[in-house]
This record gives structure tokens, C-alpha cells and sequence, in this order.
């Protein structure tokens, strides 16, 4: 069995995004979920000088088919010196089925998923029409004009732009060398051959995960090849595996004796349709669309911690829905572009093809337009046979990649679902279970009215919409010279903004400091699932204002300069760092 099943070619992208659950929907939610799970991945041991620690392990399923595609990336602290990653994997896994991954396509998962800072700023009062937003750009691989046409490469050349679609799937050598493991002691000789040694309670992991019918993945790794990220803490490579077993949990217990005194699992599935969630303990959508002051922008992590940490308090043992979406998109707004064909190729996207019939992957190309036919018949005019041969071979050659170039954008249409638990031994009785969810929607209501109060429920829904969003307003502070102005309606900045339009996002979260930020300061609307009342909004920096128009003197330009306006604007930006650092320091109180 898998997770989900392979969509059909040809079909619809399915849009999706994230959304809070409810009790009801949970509930919901469980009562249907079938019986379908699939292997996943866990947390790991580490294997060292018996005293390497894992703060955060991060967990990429893909599955479509009945093949299922299983990618582990734990951090590291501790020494240096030689030491080895060892996880639990489903017993038809070889070593040829293993390999190693770049850390961005993981870290491509987080931010996409990612928490995220929304800003909406008010439309000015006397210009007409609705408000625009950010994300109604299509970000999407195929959303530009070109894609079902040709890219213009100069007179007498048009290449198609899927031809320009970067496919391929990539993987990473040299950090680690792989070896797979029938047995616990056949770990256990594998590691005592290299003078390393398990953390207190390994050995027992060992022994109960293979009494389990699990096999290992014992990773080597190279340390001249590890980054640095601070101190005695590094960033390791993913490992990635695939398998056609079934598996009903996440041996997440297996990595206890390795794990810090907190541990921070983030599991992300990719699943044709369907979002996933926890089976066996409470799931649970984070709190979304909640408006918080301007000065959490740049904290966001810092910040979500102790969104988690109340969360948590309140809501034990529960996961921590927050992400749900389509990856023909990435949210509202989106941090960045949605994943790109490569890279859910290299997160398993090879694999799931490679089990395929060649008709499935290399699709006969439809018979050409007589539109096409005639552009072609044109551009052979005043060739030789030979040229006008080769031609037609290199047109044929193009047409069969575009037809199975979109069979695959077709074909790889998964839902993104982002699960998040930080637990220590005592919080994880039992090894997760994943199944599937209902689709929802939450955390992508539009701001409305003065308070700029967005929907912060979520609801069943026919596709997953679901982020998980906190939003700061800029009210407009244009003068009403019209007869009725519209107040109220929030977009993307104006025109005249001159500040960054990055979206910042929560990451990085087992480093960031969890008691810098005090909740009651930062948030604004009430949020009874954190027992918040919220406060008065402080003001934010208002949108600058246009700058003056250059005048024109024939082909040259200049704008008039002001001392005084220049001495005005420094004036001002100290006050603008003073009142940002006054802020902050109320943040933290």
C-alpha cells in the first residue's frame, strides 16, 4: 500500500492550500482516513564517541504507486572526528537503493511550508477598484505565455520552453559511504570495525527496531565534508532511500538515545491528492491568520517558538499541522517559487518514473497543427536534403521531449503537508502512524474592515488550501480628495514602496531562542487556542510616500535635491530606529 496513488496523465492540477483543524474536523478527518500507510523514514542514532546529539531531523516522504520515497536530514552536535548516522529502513531496502541528497532540497521543503509574515497594505481611498495581491502572479512552472508556445531566440529560431525545463534529478557524493545492516549486531560489528561507539540506550534501539523486521542504513561520514553552522554544531546531507514495503508508523523512538533533551521532528509528505497527517495522536492546525505587531517580521522565528511553546502547553501531545498546499503553488503569499520539476524529481520523483511503462513517460507526441506544419515547411525553405533532413530529425527529437516533458509536469502534481513535534522521551509513548486527511482550508482569508480582522477558522474544503500565516497592516495615509472614498481594502504595497517584499518565513527553529519573545506584546487579534486576548495595535511604518518626478530637459533628467529635505530624511530615520528599537524592547518584556 501507499499513501496515495498515481494520478491519472493528462488530469488537473489540483490546487491546494493550508488550513486550522477543528476537533470536528479532526475528527473528521480520522474516521475516514483508510487503512493505506506507507514506509517512512525516522529520527536516527548517531555513533561517535558515544555523546553526538540530534536537535532536529527533518523527514521527506514521496509516494505515488505503491513506491514510496524516504529522505532523513538530522543535524549534528558533537565532535568531529569520525562518527556515523545509522537509521531503520523497510527490509527490502539495498544499498543501491540509497543515496545521498543536497541539503537545499530539503531545505526547499521547509521554506516552502514555512510559517510566514504577511503583509497587507491599504488601498488608497479614492482609486477605484479592488485590491491586488501579491500572489495573483502565477508563480508556477507553466504559467508563463510561452510554455504551450515558444521562446523567441531571434529571427529565425523559436525553442519551446519546456525544452528549457530543468528535469533532471540530482544527488550528492562523497559525505557519506553507505553500508546496509541485516541485523543489530551486524551494525554493531560494523561499528566497533571503526572504533565508534552508540550513545547509552542504543544498543536496545538496535535490538528492538530489528526484532521489528527492520533493516539499517549505516551512513559513514566524511568530516572534512560536513558544514559548520556554530560551534560544535554541523549541517549533514539528506539521505534518501526508496521501498516498496508498508509500514503503519514512524519509528520515531528508534533516535531517543541520540536526541537532545528536546527534539524537533518536521515531517513533510508528498502524496498525489492527499494530505496527511498523525492517526495515532491528536493532529491539529497551527494557529493562522492572526494579526501580530510589525516588529515580528524579522523574528519570525523566534516568534513561531513561542507560538509552539503556548501551543504546546496547551495542546499536549499533539502534531502540529502547518502546511497543506498543491505544489503548483506555495501559499498566500508564497516566500518563494513553488518546488521546481528537479527538485521533486531528486526528492523521488526518478524513482516513481523509473517504474514506469515507456508509454507513461515518453508519450506519443499529438500530430502537429497545420499552423506548426507550415512554420516548419517554412523554415526549410533554401536548405539542402541533408539540412532539411536534419531538421526534421531535430524537430521530431524536440516534439517527443515536449510530449513527455509535460506528461511529467502532469504527472508529478503532489500535496505538500508539513507536520511539526517538538517532544521529549517521555511526550513519544508510541511511534507516529500516518494516514490521510480530509482536505481543508484556513490561513488565506483576505484581511476585512478597520480592525483588518482576517478568518482564522478552517474548514473542510474540496482542495487543500492551508498556510499557516501572521499578518501586520499598513493603513493607507493618502489624503481623501475625492467625493467617497473606499476605505479598508488590503493588497500588496503600493506603487511607491520602496521597502524589501521578502517574505519572511520561521525556520531554523530548534536554534532560535525561545523565550525572547512574550506573546501578549506581539500579538494583536485574540487567539483563545494560545489563550491570548491581543492588544492595540502599535503603529507601523507607514508606505512611502512617491518620490517627486524627475523633471525633463530634452534626453537628460534630474531630480531637484534639497538640503534641508536631505537633513528632514536623516532626522527622520533616526527617529524611525529609535521607535523599531523601543518596540522591540517591548516585545521581549
Amino acid at each position: 500500500m501507499s499513501f496515495g496513488h498515481r494520478r491519472p496523465l493528462g488530469s488537473s492540477p489540483l490546487r491546494s492550500s493550508l488550513s486550522t483543524l477543528g476537533a470536528s474536523l479532526l475528527a473528521f478527518a480520522l474516521c475516514t482516513a483508510t487503512a493505506a500507510r506507507s514506509a517512512h523514514a525516522s529520527p536516527v542514532l548517531l555513533a561517535g564517541d558515544g555523546t553526538e546529539k540530534v536537535h532536529s531531523t527533518h523527514v521527506a516522504l514521496l509516494s505515488s504507486g505503491g513506491t514510496n520515497v524516504v529522505t532523513v536530514l538530522p543535524d549534528y552536535q558533537g565532535s568531529l572526528a569520525a562518527f556515523a548516522v545509522v537509521l531503520p529502513v523497510p527490509s527490502d531496502v539495498t544499498a543501491s537503493r540509497v543515496v545521498s541528497l543536497k541539503r537545499d532540497f530539503v531545505d526547499r521543503l521547509e521554506t516552502v511550508s514555512a510559517p510566514r509574515f504577511a503583509e497587507f497594505w491599504e488601498m488608497d481611498p479614492c482609486e477605484k477598484g479592488k485590491a491586488e495581491q501579491d500572489w495573483e502572479r502565477d508563480l508556477s512552472v507553466g504559467s508563463s505565455p510561452g510554455l504551450l508556445g515558444s521562446v523567441d531566440m531571434g529571427p529565425t529560431k523559436k525553442i519551446a520552453e519546456e525544452l528549457l525545463i530543468d528535469v533532471a534529478a540530482t544527488t550528492k557524493a562523497g559525505e557519506y559511504t553507505f553500508q546496509v545492516a541485516d541485523s543489530a549486531e551486524a551494525v554493531k560489528r560494523l561499528l566497533e570495525g571503526k572504533q565508534m561507539t552508540l550513545p547509552a540506550g542504543g544498543e536496545a534501539s538496535l535490538e528492538e527496531y530489528g526484532g521489528k523486521g527492520y533493516k539499517f542504513i549505516v551512513a559513514f561520514v566524511d568530516s572534512n565534508r560536513v558544514e559548520l553552522i556554530g560551534g560544535d554544531r554541523a549541517q549533514l546531507s539528506p539521505i534518501r532511500y526508496w521501498t516498496n514495503e508498508d509500514a503503519s508508523s514512524v519509528p520515531a523512538r528508534f533516535g531517543l538515545p541520540s536526541a537532545a533533551a528536546n527534539q524537533e521532528l518536521f515531517v513533510y509528505t508528498l502524496v498525489p491528492d492527499q494530505r496527511m497527517q498523525v492517526t495515532n495522536y491528536p493532529t491539529k492546525a497551527a494557529p493562522t491568520n492572526v494579526t501580530v505587531d510589525f516588529a515580528v517580521k524579522e523574528r519570525m522565528g523566534e516568534f513561531y517558538d513561542a507560538v509552539y511553546d503556548r501551543f504546546a502547553e496547551k495542546n499536549p501531545g499533539t502534531f502540529l499541522l502547518e502546511y497543506a498546499y498543491s505544489t503548483a503553488g506555495c501559499g498566500k503569499p508564497c516566500p518563494t517559487e513553488p518546488l521546481l520539476p528537479s527538485e521533486l524529481m531528486s526528492l523521488g520523483g526518478d524513482v516513481i518514473d523509473s517504474k514506469l511503462p515507456k508509454s507513461e513517460v515518453s508519450p506519443k507526441p499529438a500530430d502537429p497543427t497545420p499552423e506548426e506544419e507550415a512554420a516548419f515547411k517554412a523554415s526549410l525553405e533554401g536548405k539542402s536534403p541533408k539540412e532539411k533532413a536534419d531538421a526534421k530529425k531535430e524537430w521530431d527529437t524536440d516534439r517527443q521531449t515536449i510530449a513527455s516533458r509535460r506528461a511529467l509536469l502532469a504527472r508529478h502534481k503532489y500535496v505538500l503537508s508539513r507536520l511539526h513535534y517538538r517532544y521529549a522521551k517521555a511526550q513519544l509513548p508510541q511511534d507516529p502512524a500516518l494516514g490521510p486527511g480530509g482536505s481543508i482550508r484556513g490561513g488565506v482569508a483576505l484581511p476585512i474592515g478597520a480592525e483588518g480582522a482576517a478568518d482564522a477558522s478552517v474548514s473542510a474544503s474540496s482542495e487543500n488550501e492551508f498556510t499557516t500565516r501572521y499578518n501586520n497592516l499598513h493603513p493607507s495615509i493618502s489624503q481623501e480628495k475625492c467625493d467617497a472614498p473606499e476605505r479598508y481594502r488590503w493588497g500588496k504595497a503600493p506603487r511607491s514602496y520602496r521597502g524589501s517584499k521578502k517574505v519572511w518565513v520561521a525556520s531554523d527553529l530548534s536554534r532560535k531562542n525561545r523565550k525572547q519573545i512574550a506573546l501578549e506584546n506581539a500579538v494583536i487579534s485574540p487567539v483563545a487556542d494560545l489563550g491570548v486576548a491581543g492588544k492595540a495595535a502599535a503603529p507601523a511604518p507607514a508606505a512611502a510616500t512617491p518620490a517627486p518626478e524627475p523633471e525633463k530637459k530634452g534626453f537628460c533628467a534630474y531630480a531637484p535635491s534639497s538640503s534641508v529635505g536631505s537633513w528632514g530624511a536623516l532626522v527622520g530615520l533616526f527617529l524611525a530606529l529609535g521607535f523599531a528599537r523601543a518596540r522591540r524592547q517591548r516585545l521581549g518584556n
